[in-house]
């Protein structure tokens, strides 16, 4: 299949990340529905892998989406104040899903926030030792010459 925007001159991955947020404003992808996988939209769309991230990463920075290490990608529920019904993330929206399974299904997502917290923070940590790896080997490099 080719990409859905047949006639758009935009980037692929600006292409995909439109596809994908169609999707969720049609409400065919809802709070806390899996997003097809990387491998899925590639051979969907005959693209490469790293054209898929950049789809994703930019759903992640409107925060659509968030991603869980080893579980895949998850649609979010709207921000407060953004067009969701009741407009609320606090406790109140417990009360209005009405029985302890909105409780855990909210404690699932903050769970896999979280989660996806942690992978960002280890992929950071990984870049800043590479900067300070960098940084030394530069360091001695100008005091040897």
């Amino acid at each position: 299949m080719t990409l859905p925007l047949e006639d758009d001159s935009r980037p692929p991955y600006v292409q995909v990340a439109e596809y994908l947020r169609r999707q969720i404003q049609s409400g065919e992808l809802s709070p806390g529905d899996k997003v097809p996988s990387s491998r899925e939209l590639q051979e969907k769309f005959g693209l490469a892998s790293a054209t898929i991230q950049n789809a994703f990463r930019l759903l992640k920075s409107e925060e659509l989406i968030y991603s869980v290490q080893g579980r895949g990608s998850f649609i979010r529920r709207p921000a407060a104040g953004l067009g969701s019904e009741g407009g609320t993330e606090g406790p109140e929206s417990f009360e209005s899903e009405g029985d302890a399974a909105g409780l855990g299904s909210r404690v699932a997502s903050l769970s896999a926030e979280v989660a996806d917290l942690r992978g960002q923070l280890g992929e950071m940590r990984e870049t800043m030792q590479s900067v300070l790896e960098l940084v030394q080997q530069l360091k001695s490099e100008s005091e040897g010459a």
